[in-house]
């Protein structure tokens, strides 16, 4: 009787072993999904993709186990050193980010493959604030990183902390902003109050408006477009009063060129009727007479059409007039104006070249931005990053 209990245990445990599911191989253990998986020691290295996946699904220190493990087993990559810097920076650990990333520059990697710290303008940060504080942080982390302690970067982090309800990191994010810009000149007054309000009552902020002060320039365009109208206005009036004048001075030109004109063709048709043609000499000067009164001709027609001055059409009377008497006088007016266009053949020439270097040339151009659109370095945002990829 005594052995009646073991028996009946035995046949207990007999039973129990062969119900369903007692058996440790009936149940297999879950298998993790290959990029949330857990990083472990004995496991292959992730990839760069998907250790950023690590880093943006908030789980950054299995991201930074995995960063660890490629920078062990590829001491050249500069990109895994990459990732661990802007691992540390969402880690909190800007001193220690800095001093990885400086180290991930140094690499030949980083100017062979042209990596980089991606980074976002604080507008498209602000608006990923509004409705993903965690992915802003993130993001701000970035700026911090690449642009060193920017006093725009900690105030939109302390707005994101407080819409975060995060108030101690709220409230140092602020403080770091006001020992770098003690104004926040470019901190948007109301939301700045509603930051201050929320700090205080520990709840979050309403944002009427944006967080950032917009540009005072934002509304260039209807400055310039009233400039405009008015320039329009003062250029017709203008353009009136000068075509008014304009007309009554040609009006003037033309007959006073037309009346010089008649008196020069009277002088040079008086001095052909009296020109004698008794010698070579003489024949050949009453030629150049003639070709004279044929330009005087010529100038009359232009005279009427406001193509030559009064002045001019004298000055080169004299001039002819004075070549056509004689056979040498002729010969030093030809030689002078053959030396007077080549002249003027270089000075073109000179001039088109000039002209031809002066449009290659170029400068360069800025326009003020507005608060929203870069940081306090004057950058807008980054796009040289390459960090992610399969390849370390």
């Amino acid at each position: 009787m005594k052995r009646l209990p073991r028996l009946t245990l035995t046949l207990l445990l007999a039973g129990a072993l062969a119900l369903p599911g007692a058996g440790a191989t009936l149940v297999p253990s879950p298998q993790p999904a290959p990029v949330t998986r857990t990083v472990q020691a004995a496991a292959k290295l992730l990839t760069p993709d998907e250790v950023i996946v690590l880093m943006n699904a908030g789980r950054l220190t299995d991201a930074e186990t995995a960063a660890r493990a490629a920078s062990a087993a590829h001491p050249e990559s500069a990109r895994s050193l990459l990732l661990l810097a802007r691992i540390q920076a969402r880690q909190g650990r800007l001193p220690e980010a800095r001093a990885t990333l400086s180290r991930a520059q140094t690499l030949p990697q980083w100017d062979e493959q042209e990596l980089g710290v991606p980074f976002e303008s604080p507008g498209d940060i602000e608006q990923v604030m509004l409705s993903d504080p965690a992915a802003a942080r993130g993001l701000l982390a970035d700026v911090l990183l690449a642009e060193g302690d920017d006093p725009k970067a900690y105030y939109l982090l302390a707005m994101t902390e407080a819409l975060a309800r995060q108030w101690d990191a709220s409230r140092a994010a602020l403080a770091q902003a006001r020992a770098l810009s003690p104004d926040l000149r470019f901190a948007e007054p109301e939301s700045l109050a509603s930051l201050e309000r929320a700090l205080q009552q520990q709840r979050p902020p309403e944002l009427d408006g944006p967080a950032l002060a917009l540009s005072p320039w934002r509304f260039w365009w209807v400055g310039l477009l009233i400039f405009l109208v008015w320039f329009v206005w003062w250029a017709v009036r203008a353009g009136q009063k000068m075509a008014a004048e304009e007309a009554a001075s040609r009006a003037a030109r033309i007959e006073k060129a037309t009346l010089t004109a008649a008196n020069l063709d009277r002088q040079v048709q008086q001095e052909l009727a009296a020109a004698r043609r008794d010698t070579p000499q003489e024949q050949r000067r009453a030629t150049r007479l003639e070709g004279l009164a044929a330009q005087v001709i010529e100038w009359r027609e232009k005279a009427l059409a406001d193509r030559i001055s009064a002045a001019l059409m004298e000055a080169t009377y004299r001039r002819l007039h004075a070549a056509a008497q004689s056979d040498d006088a002729h010969a030093a007016y030809t030689a002078e104006e053959a030396e007077k266009a080549a002249k003027e053949q270089a000075r073109r020439q000179a001039e088109a070249e000039r002209r031809a270097q002066e449009k290659n040339a170029g400068g360069p151009s800025s326009l003020r931005k507005s608060e929203r659109s870069s940081w306090s370095s004057g950058h807008s945002s980054s796009r040289r990053d390459n960090s992610g990829g399969s390849k370390w």
